[in-house]
């Protein structure tokens, strides 16, 4: 009679068979998990999308501003949002003084148009009345409040806003122009941070955004290029995170359109001047205080310079509190 039974060699092998695949299943999903892992890393890196977040959506209008030295998550939406009238003077505390405006020399260079904030420097009309001391026109801004805030080191904030640039706008190739800034309050001194719109002079080219850290006041400025050049009517999705910091802790992260565009650890506060600074968006054509610089743009054809601002979202943190050091680019995250 013929047995039909396995022998014992072909029962061990059939068991080192299945090991063997066991084995290679659990290889290739380790090798997988590793692949995702690496793609995450790669996302969080510059030129790449925003980072992995929480399903959570951003901070809706029903949540309400904060004065800057508040820490939690903020929102102005300008619709809801009025700006007093005033005469002869730079600026003027709005939104429950959480904001404040700073215009040389016309009062009315910021204004609510709509759901958006709109800013508008033309530097000859009107012409400025003797109370502001400068003979052009060249700022249309606003700021947190209060001013000169000294934010402890440590302290990190998160911004998200959008920026259009008007219908008729024209990239200046001799006189750049600050779109967002951070400044200690120090009179004198440069923006801790701030984002300019360059001209073509020297290392720079004409309306690209650059990303300029200004913190470390013992040598020049770094300047930091994005590779976004807008162009007439465009509008930028922009979220910027900074932490207050040294050499070993300072941070600034930008994001524009939803790409990385910058990711430098690196001082953000001045080691004669240890704390943070204030927030400022609008337009600073600080060159156009000269005659000559007026004049160079208007040969280019540039004789205002219009943009607006979208809702402006804003997270701050301490270092003591429970969310600190969390991503929070949903939260701020523009419409």
């Amino acid at each position: 009679m013929i047995d039909l039974r396995p022998a014992r060699w072909q029962i061990n092998l059939l068991c080192l068979i299945g090991i063997s695949l066991i084995m290679v299943l659990s290889c290739s999903k380790d090798a997988q998990i590793a692949a995702e892992q690496i793609e995450t890393e790669k996302k969080s890196q510059v030129g790449e999308e925003k980072p992995p977040v929480a399903e959570v959506g951003n901070i809706d209008c029903g949540s309400g501003g904060g004065k800057a030295d508040e820490a939690k998550a903020k929102i102005w939406c300008w619709d809801t949002i009025t700006i007093p009238e005033y005469t002869e003077a730079k600026g003027v505390l709005f939104s429950n003084d959480e904001l404040k405006t700073n215009s040389e020399c016309y009062e009315k260079q910021v204004s609510i148009a709509g759901d958006r904030l709109k800013f508008t420097v033309n530097p000859t009309t009107p012409t400025p009345e003797s109370w502001c001391g400068r003979s052009y026109n060249m700022r249309a801004e606003v700021s947190t409040a209060p001013f000169r805030i000294q934010h402890p080191q440590g302290t990190e904030e998160w911004f998200g806003w959008t920026y259009e640039f008007g219908p008729a706008y024209i990239a200046d190739a001799r006189t750049p122009w600050i779109m967002f800034q951070c400044h200690n309050g120090l009179v004198g001194e440069k923006p801790l941070i701030s984002l300019w719109v360059t001209s073509g002079d020297g290392q720079f080219n004409t309306g690209e955004i650059t990303l300029v850290n200004a913190a470390n006041s013992s040598s020049s400025n770094q300047y930091y290029p994005t590779g976004v050049y807008p162009i007439a009517g465009q509008k930028l999705k922009i979220v910027a995170h900074v932490v207050w910091g040294d050499d070993t802790n300072g941070l600034v992260q930008i994001w524009i359109d939803d790409v990385k565009v910058h990711d430098v650890q690196s001082r953000t506060i001045q080691a004669s001047a240890p704390y943070g600074g204030n927030a400022k968006w609008g337009i600073y054509k600080w060159k156009w205080a000269n005659e000559s610089s007026v004049v160079d743009s208007q040969e280019q054809g540039i004789s205002v310079l219009e943009t607006y601002m979208g809702t402006l979202r804003i997270v701050t943190r301490k270092p003591s509190d429970s969310q600190y050091g969390a991503n929070a680019y949903t939260l701020v995250e523009p419409d």
